[in-house]
């Protein structure tokens, strides 16, 4: 997707290869994390966003975008899985992990989104 796509303090949803992944703007920066929350399976790009942290809209459980760390409790198992951004021209690209998604090209790190 392109930077604009996504306004400061908002995130989008993007799928690659049927995985959901959320895209989060926090003052100009890009996160990428697990777009479903661990507890009951909703979208965290459709929480509440507040600064660096996004709430889950069913049960409210609350994570760092910026490194996936459930910040409720002390229960690293619960945390979501954080990827690397880039920007490239206009683009927000991901980096994802080849073995995640099966039909990744190995000779591409980044995904455009």
């Amino acid at each position: 997707c392109k930077e604009s796509d996504i306004l400061d303090g908002e995130a989008k949803m993007i799928l690659i290869n049927e995985v959901a992944f959320g895209i989060f703007n926090v003052s100009g920066t890009f996160f990428a994390i697990d777009d479903a929350c661990p507890h009951a399976g909703a979208s965290l790009s459709h929480g509440i966003i507040e600064g660096d942290v996004v709430r889950c809209r069913i049960h409210h459980w609350r994570f760092c975008v910026r490194n996936g760390t459930y910040l409720d409790e002390m229960k690293p198992s619960c945390n979501v899985r954080n990827y690397p951004t880039r920007v490239v021209g206009e683009q927000v690209q991901i980096e994802i992990d080849k073995t995640l998604l099966l039909h990744c090209n190995p000779q591409q790190d980044f995904k455009q989104t």
